[in-house]
């Protein structure tokens, strides 16, 4: 049981796979946070080009 503790605590496959996933991760959760951050101003702005573009399209 000791020789397999051993070789499971020496063996390095595998750690870099982890690195990427906890790295992805992240940058998904970074990427959920953008757009939690963004979103609800984004229909605010959708609204106020409305009013611009309305009389525009309109030939006013």
């Amino acid at each position: 049981m000791a020789h397999f503790i051993e070789r499971f605590t020496d063996d390095d496959a595998g750690n870099s796979l982890i690195d990427w996933m906890v790295l992805t991760a992240g940058l998904v959760l970074l990427g959920a946070a953008v757009v939690a951050t963004v979103a609800p101003t984004d229909s605010a702005v959708a609204v106020g080009d409305t009013a611009i573009v309305a009389p525009i399209n309109s030939g006013v």
